[in-house]
């Protein structure tokens, strides 16, 4: 599998771990798939996407620019935040978060933010890695 999808029940954050190198359109719309399910009851959820492990995307620039006009895979409402280490990563995290502001103005803009690191992801929304205790997909108690 090359991502998990973990819960904090508490704080309702979900985070969703890619540890593909490399992130392919299928991975993505897998991804979009088993999110959008899992969040279509309950909430409003936060997110983290946690990008920091992926090195690069064979999915072009404007499929990323298609897939910010579509609705987010977790409902907005609450802060999403995207961790990408990588230049190209977080770039194209950048153009997503653009493309999104660009629609909704600044309020849907401020939802959305793109940081280096997984500990400003959770310093932004005041969560611990320890939070995460209920694993989501691939289904399965966290660790």
């Amino acid at each position: 599998m090359h991502y998990q999808i973990d819960l904090d029940p508490t704080h309702t954050v979900i985070r969703l771990t890619v540890t593909a190198e490399i992130v392919s359109l299928e991975i993505a719309e897998d991804v979009y798939y088993h999110l959008s399910r899992f969040t279509s009851s309950g909430g409003p959820y936060a997110g983290i996407y946690d990008l920091f492990l992926t090195k690069d995307t064979t999915i072009p620039t404007d499929i990323i620019r298609r897939f910010a006009r579509r609705p987010p895979s977790i409902p907005l409402g609450r802060k999403h935040v995207v961790v990408g280490k990588e230049p190209a990563i977080y770039g194209l995290a950048r153009i997503f978060q653009m493309c999104r502001e660009a629609l909704g103005g600044q309020v849907q803009g401020h939802q959305f933010e793109v940081v280096h690191s997984l500990k400003e992801a959770y310093d932004i929304l005041r969560v611990c890695p320890e939070h995460f205790t209920q694993r989501i997909f691939p289904t399965a108690l966290a660790a």
